[in-house]
């Protein structure tokens, strides 16, 4: 019998340290200015701090608690079949030096947890990226021809341990006239002396060191606008001669690097099996997942991550969720699902992060990580402290965010929609009408002539109507039935159903026609 008991929230957050910080002291005046309380904004802030300046850290939630508190905390040079793409559509050059980054950013993780002696759950173990599929070893062999043409110290095997029961696993498919796969045949790139940790654990022992002697860190700060010198909140302004941009998908963003990027759903599950899950992570390429564990009370804890797509461009999140839970009973003997929550990254046209100063001088973004953050933010916190710092970082050209200038955009253009006037007589009546018609639980986006307005009605039937276009650029959003929220699927800005912005690059809110709503019917009654 599984048990099921479904948080629905990230492990990582479950029962760790919740810190306090306070809100912002207005006409506060930095060095440097980090929005962003994620890994990125922390590791830059102390490696700042210890280069003598004086940092300031503007979070919009709590430290740490939404992309860092929402990954898998795989610490690795490598998270899927990448450096091959790299070396073709870039050169030996750039493959180089996206090598070298790597190498020295996931060196520098284990310097700083031991000059700061962290217990974090630090753990060096092996990443498999695998297959079971005949038809996907080509690319695994395509792929270890190119680590060994960069010189990258890697083995292609197929003797390994896989993660799940195969016997079980076969038991379990043998009627599923889907399942291709020849169990017991596989192949794999496994790359040694890889880690993994407890991100929370490792952000809260960072972020403690940042405040005092002229630092701050600061909670619960929703920034309003940026401008040189200068970031406007809703508590306070702040001043600096430099500010950084780490909001994972950039609130500034002088040089369009948006639409060079797509933003990437990933869904995660925590689950406890009957097998005994062995001491490596895995990397299945098709259909892609994930596995890594992870120590509690309870014993190890087996973290799954699969079901990507982009973001608002699933027409049923809640049906991802279930796909993954029905993944995972297939491949495992499954005590208990215990936890279940997603998470959002852009993935760069070229594969590379983009990190550096932007056309804006003084102002600097870290973003493009590809579901790869833990080593890239590393990677950030290094580069942008030399670049403020004054010094000569090898790595600034290749992950430039200016050097997207002469590439082609992905982004189709919006068929933008700013108009928040208030509803006409007509459009009122389409909205009511629609309402009238909406179950408990539903969400529609009512097409009216010259916009959209998007409904839902939770499980009491108290009705939320807000604008349908979302206040970055005005593109259509689109029903996170899993999530509760309005998800743009061309930058990845994401509202609760109330409206609220909760994720950028979207700073504004979404219009409420609740209040005219209400007035002519009493729908919240």
């Amino acid at each position: 019998m599984i048990f099921i008991r479904e948080k629905h929230l990230p492990f990582w957050l479950d029962k760790e340290e919740i810190l306090e910080f306070p809100t912002v002291k207005d006409k506060t005046k930095v060095d440097v200015a980090i929005v962003g309380g994620g890994i990125v904004g922390i590791t830059t802030g102390l490696m700042l701090k210890k280069q003598g300046f004086k940092v300031g850290i503007i979070e919009s939630k709590k430290i740490a608690s939404d992309v860092t508190g929402s990954t898998t905390a795989k610490i690795t040079i490598s998270s899927n079949l990448v450096y091959d793409e790299i070396l073709s559509d870039s050169g030996l050059e750039v493959a180089l030096k996206f090598r070298d980054a790597n190498i020295l950013a996931f060196d520098k993780i284990s310097e700083i947890i031991n000059e700061y002696k962290i217990d974090c759950d630090y753990e060096k173990i092996p990443l498999y990226i695998y297959s079971t599929d005949q038809n996907n070893y080509k690319d695994i062999e395509k792929e270890y021809k190119a680590l060994q043409k960069l010189d990258i110290d890697a083995d292609l095997t197929d003797d390994f341990q896989m993660p799940f029961n195969e016997e079980s696993f076969k038991e379990n498919n043998a009627k599923n006239k889907d399942s291709e796969n020849n169990i017991g045949m596989n192949k794999a790139i496994r790359y040694n002396n890889q880690a993994i940790f407890h991100p929370k654990k490792y952000s809260n022992s960072l972020v403690k060191l940042i405040p005092g002697e002229g630092s701050h860190v600061f909670e619960n700060n929703k920034v309003i606008d940026i401008k040189e010198g200068e970031i406007n909140t809703d508590k306070g302004d702040i001043f600096a001669d430099s500010i950084i941009i780490a909001t994972n998908s950039p609130i500034y963003d002088p040089d369009s690097t948006l639409s060079y990027m797509s933003p990437i759903k990933s869904y995660m599950l925590g689950v406890y099996v009957k097998e005994k899950i062995p001491d490596a992570m895995f990397v299945d390429i098709n259909p892609f997942h994930t596995y890594r564990k992870t120590p509690t009370e309870k014993g190890d804890l087996l973290i799954i991550a699969g079901e990507h797509h982009h973001t608002g461009k699933s027409k049923d999140t809640s049906a991802n969720f279930k796909k993954l839970i029905e993944y995972t009973k297939k491949k495992f003997n499954v005590n208990s699902i215990e936890y279940y929550w997603s998470n959002q990254d852009n993935k760069t046209t070229d594969r590379l992060p983009v990190i550096g100063e932007t056309s804006q001088k003084g102002i600097y973004i870290a973003t493009g990580f590809g579901s790869w953050g833990i080593v890239k933010a590393t990677l950030a916190g290094m580069m942008l402290t030399d670049l403020i710092s004054n010094k000569k970082n090898i790595y600034t050209e290749a992950f430039s965010p200016k050097r997207f200038k002469k590439q082609k955009s992905i982004k189709k253009k919006c068929q933008s929609s700013f108009n928040t006037k208030d509803l006409n007589t007509e459009e009122l009546k389409i909205v009511k009408d629609a309402i009238l018609d909406l179950n408990p639980g539903e969400a529609k986006i009512i097409e009216l002539p010259k916009r959209g307005i998007s409904i839902y009605k939770d499980l009491k039937s108290n009705v939320f109507a807000l604008q349908a276009n979302c206040t970055h650029y005005g593109c259509r959003l689109s029903w996170n039935s899993a999530e509760k929220t309005w998800d743009c699927p061309q930058h990845g800005s994401l509202f609760d159903y109330k409206g609220n912005s909760i994720h950028g690059p979207a700073i504004k809110n979404l219009k409420s026609y609740l209040d005219q709503i209400n007035q002519n019917n009493r729908f919240n009654e």
